[in-house]
């Protein structure tokens, strides 16, 4: 409270971990400071209209889920709908939009998708994704969510495979 942060979340994980002290429930509870105190609440004042329940699910869902994605979406649009910003706005996003706007343009395609699985921490080969059998026949969409749902360059090859 002394620090004055806005939001605070105690997240308590499904799965068992040695941190997580016994007798702790799996869930999620969000403080909002409210006259120097935090007063518990179901839904983040950062996120609007995503409930505590909700987000805990999507913290510990073990791939990110079509329902996360289109809440995060919801999320997003509300946020900007408020702060009057739009994806336009933030120039990773515009890029991306823009490289999938233009047809016939493998390098940008395998581009957005090199710096998607970068940007989630996964580690790609120097010939990626030239070295991914079907990747330029695979539609945008589902190569994003290969992208997306892949835990290593290996599982994201398997995916764009057998979608």
């Amino acid at each position: 409270e002394s620090w004055g942060f806005p939001e605070v979340w105690v997240e308590v994980p499904e799965r068992w971990t040695r941190s997580r002290a016994r007798g702790r429930v799996p869930g999620l509870t969000i403080h909002v400071l409210e006259a120097g105190r935090y007063r518990e609440s179901p839904v983040s004042a950062a996120f609007p209209d995503w409930r505590a329940g909700a987000i805990h699910e999507a913290l510990n869902e073990a791939e990110v889920s079509g329902w996360t994605h289109a809440r995060l979406a919801r999320v997003g649009r509300t946020l900007g709908a408020r702060d009057g910003t739009g994806p336009d706005d933030h120039h990773f996003l515009r890029s991306f939009r823009d490289e999938g706007r233009v047809e016939g343009r493998d390098e940008g395609r395998a581009e957005m998708v090199r710096q998607m699985l970068v940007s989630r921490g996964i580690a790609v080969s120097e010939g990626f994704p030239a070295n991914v059998r079907g990747f330029g026949e695979s539609p945008t969409d589902a190569a994003v969510a290969a992208a997306l749902a892949c835990k290593s360059e290996q599982d994201f090859h398997a995916r764009i495979r057998n979608p």
